[in-house]
């Protein structure tokens, strides 16, 4: 008879919760903050989180706090298109940093005031060592809010940025779906994933600003893009995720997910099980990142563009 060698969900979800927990799960996700705030729905989502943030302030924090605002913004409450799209995220952004100075000053005892301080930036874009990308959207975000009350220099800061993105977008792109694939990995498809969206809105504000008739393309390419990058990464993963058994009690197996990173565990399987649990992992890694949801936003932002287009809401500054 032959050796069963179909392996268990259990054996499948214990190795998936070691990569999750030891912060090795790969994450490829367009980021839900970032989707949120470049949206139809950008004005609540920052509303939102502008009164979440103070109601975790004393009174004293808060007063500092919209203080520090007023000042950044020359003693003005109102924020030109501040609840739309990329300034939204802009502000967004910094309300977090801000917040976070506030509330973990000098003397704090708050749990807060023992943690490391917020890095939004890293949080949508990831870390990718081979790509500008998720510099240029920090540089592009720190600087949004000084420039949002100067319709000129806003215009051409997102003119700018915006040639910056496109250029270093299309060249990671590239590199990723080429035959030699040489820069595709979590970290490469995230910073394309959420800088697509970020360069989409850039030009989408860029053009409110100076020529609001403007056509609709760059959301329509990026869906267009979506799809032969997804299938590449899938494969990326199918031949990078190796899982080798724990041989006996005592010892530790090993769980490759991408180069450098890596966990041990103590799962015992049999060795013939390996290239099902592989594969098995693999559809979880991808089911649970929700890769749908960054084509879903290029479609959205294809077949809304007019709607995202007329959006004008501006944002006031206000003390609760």
């Amino acid at each position: 008879m032959g050796t069963n060698c179909s392996t268990s969900p259990k054996t499948v979800d214990c190795l998936y919760d070691i990569a999750s927990n030891a912060g090795v799960a790969p994450d490829a996700s367009l980021d839900a903050s970032l989707a949120s705030l470049l949206s139809l729905n950008s004005s609540w989502a920052l509303e939102q989180q502008y009164s979440t943030l103070q109601r975790g302030m004393t009174q004293s924090q808060r007063f500092d706090f919209n203080r520090d605002l007023r000042t950044l913004f020359r003693g003005n409450t109102t924020v030109s298109y501040g609840g739309v799209g990329v300034v939204a995220l802009a502000l967004s952004v910094l309300f977090e940093m801000l917040a976070h100075h506030q509330t973990t000053g000098l003397g704090s005892s708050s749990p807060e005031a023992r943690l490391p301080p917020p890095d939004p930036i890293r949080r949508m874009f990831g870390t990718d060592a081979g790509s500008d990308i998720s510099s240029i959207a920090s540089e592009l975000l720190k600087q949004i809010p000084g420039a949002a009350n100067d319709h000129d220099k806003m215009a051409a800061l997102l003119e700018s940025y915006e040639g910056k993105l496109q250029s270093k977008l299309l060249e990671l792109y590239e590199r990723m779906v080429s035959l030699e694939r040489t820069a595709v990995s979590s970290a490469g498809v995230k910073q394309w994933m959420n800088g697509a969206a970020l360069h989409i809105h850039t030009f989408l504000h860029w053009k409110r600003l100076t020529n609001s008739s403007a056509e609709e393309v760059l959301s329509l390419q990026y869906l267009h893009r979506v799809e032969p990058l997804l299938k590449t990464y899938r494969e990326y993963l199918l031949r990078k995720v190796k899982v080798y058994p724990a041989l006996n009690p005592g010892s530790s197996g090993l769980l490759i997910v991408e180069p450098l990173r890596n966990v041990t565990h103590g799962v015992h399987h049999k060795a013939c099980e390996r290239r099902a649990i592989q594969q098995a992992l693999v559809e979880r890694f991808l089911s649970d990142q929700n890769l749908q949801r960054g084509k879903q936003f290029f479609q959205s932002s294809h077949e809304h563009h007019d709607d995202l287009m007329a959006q004008q809401r501006h944002f006031q500054l206000s003390m609760l």
